[in-house]
């Protein structure tokens, strides 16, 4: 057995590392920077404190909260490892003695907060100790598009740099790409390794529930958590919704505590401590709780509304089952939930300059729409987690018994009587258009009746909700539609060949892809260059456009049939109209109609100016401008 095996059993009580411990210890104890994105429950904090304890000197490590950094030290003091940390519940004679204890090597792990950096006392003292590793935990905070951002991580950086460090290894427990190239821009890490491991945690099984009511999440939720049998979480995106989770739950005979923001610290820490010591209690609780709880026999975790992200529902997921026997992880799923996180888009970066928060903000949409397609996901819900996270793609084994599990792979490893999701549930329960496919480039054809559509949502104004917008572009002579004043704009009917179905299936896309917000849509910038066409959208919706037949009385036209000759002479012409409006800055259609350059398509080279006059929707006023554009395609110029 090698020294670090040993050290491993001898302290940790571990014969054997986890997937991917080694590799980040071994690259550690050589001198080289690490990032290392783990999820909860992974083993993240042996990769430095193992590596602590066999180096000279003392290993700070950055942690960004007081509970977690006490539970870290109990612990590692329990396994007789000399550990401390600094933060505002020590008076100042306990801080001189653990700095004075540092530098005297008596301490060998010593867990402090980014916010200390700020004061030229602590860089003072700092100074003077041997350190041997600056570790950086819940890294994610230095990103901006990391989804719990403090300031005061951005200085880590400067920090480690001015101390002297040999040796900096950030770990966080969830971190997109962007997040994780954030992490070592900030850090000033050469040549780092960068690993994402132990993603799969194959003892959660988990699950969407479909809901179609609201009432029904009091229900379900009682049934998870007295089938599974032990501690569980309930995790609510608002205080609001907490406060109300827990009277449903305490009025259907569970116990509760209840854990946000809003409580003062007091009533927190009370519980978080009654959670901690009792195995007959539920917490219901927003994201502001979890980091620094570890609580190794939470046995269910409820998402009573939809998270933010994959990160986020991830990592709350993750605390389920760290002592390694079942548990589940279950997601009542409504698509209205969405509206909540889209407000806590909408309202948030203020602190950001309005260029930085627009980009933020269409980070956050695209992480919110990937959460939405997990909770439509009809395949293997582990493998869609760590497709995700870039983690290699593992997922369920439909034939064994061991191993790990979902609703959509293994129905049965369920809780017994607690009813299960089908992709079809899910859609039915989401009440709003699903996303039925990937996200695909639109044709020409399609980003016309995508600005008409925007255009629509521009003149609304917020006042109205899909459903009434495709209605009004259906042209319904319905009295909740007339008596509106989009009714009496140009959007009227504008798309009346369509049905009403695909227009609201068309107006979800455009929400998922962040191109209008809210229940009541109104466009973002990101749909306003849209409806300019300044940008190529990708929509998760099937081809679309109008299929259905026209309005009685409406005017048409059939379509040209063309020769395979005018067919590529056609194609020539969308050339030209395309080139003509990216010179102009407008929209091909403002230039001609797909039906006009059907029928310019037909026209001889040598046609006159009164030829082209005859070609329906050829004018006076336009016949010039059009020959301009296309007379030297038709001639073959």
């Amino acid at each position: 057995m090698d020294v670090v095996t040993a050290t491993l059993e001898r302290h940790f009580g571990f014969s054997r590392f986890r997937p991917g411990q080694r590799e980040v210890v071994d690259a550690i104890l050589d001198g080289r920077p690490v990032v290392g994105v783990m999820p909860t429950g992974a083993g993240k904090s042996l990769c430095y404190q193992l590596p602590a304890l066999l180096l000279d000197g003392v290993t700070v490590v950055v942690s960004p909260l007081i509970a977690l950094m006490k539970d870290q030290v109990d612990s590692l003091r329990e396994r007789g490892i000399a550990a401390a940390y600094l933060n505002s519940t020590l008076d100042m004679g306990e801080q001189r003695q653990v700095l004075d204890d540092a530098a005297n090597g008596r301490i060998k792990l010593l867990y402090v907060s980014p916010e200390r950096f700020r004061f030229q006392g602590a860089w003072a003292a700092m100074q003077r100790l041997p350190i041997s590793l600056f570790a950086i935990d819940e890294a994610h905070c230095i990103s901006h598009w990391g989804h719990d951002f403090r300031p005061d991580y951005q200085n880590l950086g400067r920090v480690a740099r001015e101390l002297g460090v040999p040796r900096v290894a950030a770990f966080t427990a969830t971190a997109t790409p962007q997040v994780r190239f954030d992490i070592v821009r900030s850090l000033e890490l050469s040549d780092p390794m960068v690993t994402v491991a132990g993603f799969l945690r194959d003892n959660l099984h988990l699950a969407v529930l479909p809901i179609r009511r609201m009432k029904e999440k009091p229900r379900y939720a009682r049934e998870i958590i007295e089938k599974a049998g032990g501690p569980a979480v309930v995790y609510c995106a608002t205080r609001k919704n907490c406060e109300e989770a827990a009277l449903e739950l305490g009025r259907a005979g569970i116990e509760t505590v209840v854990y946000h923001g809003g409580l003062d610290d007091e009533a927190r820490t009370a519980a978080q401590d009654a959670f901690a010591t009792r195995d007959d209690l539920v917490i219901v609780a927003t994201n502001a709780f979890g980091m620094g709880v570890d609580k190794p026999n939470v046995r269910a975790v409820v998402h009573w509304d939809v998270p933010g992200s994959i990160d986020a529902y991830y990592q709350e997921a993750g605390r389920a089952g760290r002592d390694g026997k079942p548990a589940w992880c279950t997601l009542l799923f409504t698509y209205a939930d969405t509206r909540v996180q889209e407000f806590f888009i909408d309202n948030g970066g203020e602190n950001l300059p309005p260029a930085a928060r627009t980009a933020r903000a269409e980070s956050e949409r695209q992480k919110l729409r990937a959460m939405v397609r997990y909770a439509y996901e009809e395949e293997c819900r582990h493998a869609a987690i760590l497709r995700y996270f870039g983690d290699r793609v593992l997922g369920c084994d439909p034939e064994s018994e061991d191993g790990a599990s979902c609703d959509n792979c293994k129905p049965q490893a369920g809780l017994d009587g607690v009813k299960v999701t089908s992709p079809a549930a899910a859609r039915d329960a989401a009440r709003e258009p699903e996303p039925r496919c990937d996200p695909r480039r639109l044709d020409e054809d399609e980003e016309i009746i995508v600005q008409k559509v925007l255009s629509a949502v521009a003149r609304a104004h917020g006042r109205l909700s899909s459903r009434i917008i495709a209605r009004v572009l259906k042209g319904s002579r319905s009295r909740e539609v007339l008596k509106d004043p989009l009714a009496a704009s140009k959007s009227y009917g504008l798309l009346s060949t369509m049905s009403e179905a695909a227009l609201v299936g068309l107006l979800g896309a455009l929400g998922r892809d962040g191109c209008t917000t809210g229940r009541y849509p109104m466009l973002t910038d990101r749909g306003k260059e849209a409806m300019w066409r300044k940008l190529q959208l990708e929509l998760d919706v099937p081809p679309f456009g109008e299929r259905t037949k026209p309005a009685r009385g409406a005017a048409t036209t059939p379509p040209a049939e063309l020769s395979a000759e005018a067919e590529d002479l056609f194609r020539q012409l969308k050339q030209a109209r395309f080139n003509a409006a990216k010179e102009r800055g407008v929209a091909p259609f403002v230039i001609a109609s797909n039906r006009l350059l059907e029928q310019l398509a037909t026209l001889e080279p040598d046609a006159s100016r009164d030829d082209w006059l005859r070609v329906k929707g050829v004018g006076e006023i336009n016949v010039d401008p059009l020959r301009e554009v296309f007379l030297p395609v038709l001639q073959g110029a």
